[in-house]
């Protein structure tokens, strides 16, 4: 075959969007040859609805097979040293999925083993690829609406419902599903953070994390950023993704961040208002679809991609500072005081 191989370690319901999304979009530059579960059942039955011939319940048997030239890691957080080193030591790329690691430091400790080994690592933020978010780096990128001084990016939605593995997370809410709100705000801010202020509830007695958070950012170049994800919003669920600039504004709206039905306004300060329809059809798909696509292309030009981990880790001193920071009743932490050791 022509392309990268790739192996997915992880068989469970998630990776059923991932293999559509590699096919639909990046099936020209590689192919899933492999997958790896401890379940036998779980990976049988996945392999065979997707005909991939080489199958796994190791991931060591996988990453010693010579089979794959990347790995999907889809696990849950714990499983992330014993799949991620040897991997890296095979000169295996990895598209891991969030959140990175467990802490910072082990995510540190993820790209400095990669950068060593020439090994290109990514975390599957996905969402960073949806059809709105490249037209705002776009628009932010042309100068449309100045300099970015405020990100404010919100999701409401009714997720009652936590089973498996994560309802027994200790971080759940931002470690699942608002840490791609947090990506999209460290992108757009384009500087490093500076400051956390965090406040987090746990409102479902069937889990153990958090799934109510308030986070503000601060930045080196003085962008604020500000967030509210709540899984307890009973109706009108919304996901809102508004940047003020210095000269101009824009907005995106949609029902769910994985809504396929999505506007974008845009508005100049000296300008008339533009609307653009960013619908797309399966977004959820062919977002998984692009993160590889951007891993591939990477690996095959030897670049950092958007969604490298060395980026990411200004994403996990942000995770990290906010749950420090909602520790201590909301008080305000400085980044740069987040251990990585």
């Amino acid at each position: 075959m022509n392309g990268f191989r790739i192996g997915i370690v992880g068989c469970g319901g998630i990776a059923n969007r991932h293999i559509a999304g590699y096919r639909s979009v990046a099936g020209d530059l590689g192919e899933v040859v492999a997958g790896c579960d401890p379940n036998e059942e779980i990976l049988q039955g996945y392999c065979d609805k997707y005909a991939i011939p080489h199958r796994f319940t190791r991931a060591e048997d996988m990453i010693a097979s010579g089979q794959v030239d990347v790995i999907s890691l889809l696990t849950p957080p714990a499983v992330r040293h014993e799949v991620i080193f040897p991997a890296i030591e095979q000169g295996i790329h990895l598209l891991v999925e969030k959140p990175f690691g467990e802490t910072l430091a082990d995510a540190v400790s993820f790209v400095e083993a990669a950068e060593k080994a020439g090994v290109v690592l990514a975390v599957n933020h996905q969402m960073d690829f949806t059809r709105d978010m490249e037209a705002i780096r776009q628009a932010i990128a042309s100068g449309r609406i100045g300099q970015v001084r405020h990100i404010a990016h919100d999701h409401l939605q009714n997720r009652t419902r936590v089973q498996g593995w994560r309802s027994r997370e200790q971080r759940l809410e931002i470690s699942i599903f608002s840490i791609h709100l947090i990506d999209r705000i460290r992108i757009l801010a384009g500087s490093p953070p500076t400051s956390v202020a965090a406040v987090m509830r746990s409102w479902n007695p069937d889990v153990e994390g958090e799934t109510y958070t308030s986070l503000n950012v601060q930045f080196e170049n003085g962008t604020v950023g500000t967030m509210v994800s709540n899984w307890h919003s009973p109706t009108l669920p919304e996901c809102r993704l508004r940047i003020d600039g210095t000269q101009g504004s824009l907005l995106s709206a949609k029902e769910g961040f994985l809504a396929d039905k999505a506007t974008l306004r845009i508005q100049p300060a000296d300008g008339a208002l533009e609307e653009l329809d960013c619908s797309q059809q399966d977004t959820f798909p062919t977002a998984m679809g692009q993160s590889m696509r951007h891993l591939l292309e990477a690996a095959r030009q030897g670049i950092e991609p958007l969604h490298s981990g060395r980026g990411n880790l200004q994403t996990m001193q942000i995770v990290d500072a906010a749950y420090l920071s909602a520790q201590r009743g909301g008080a305000l932490v400085e980044v740069g005081k987040i251990s990585s050791s």
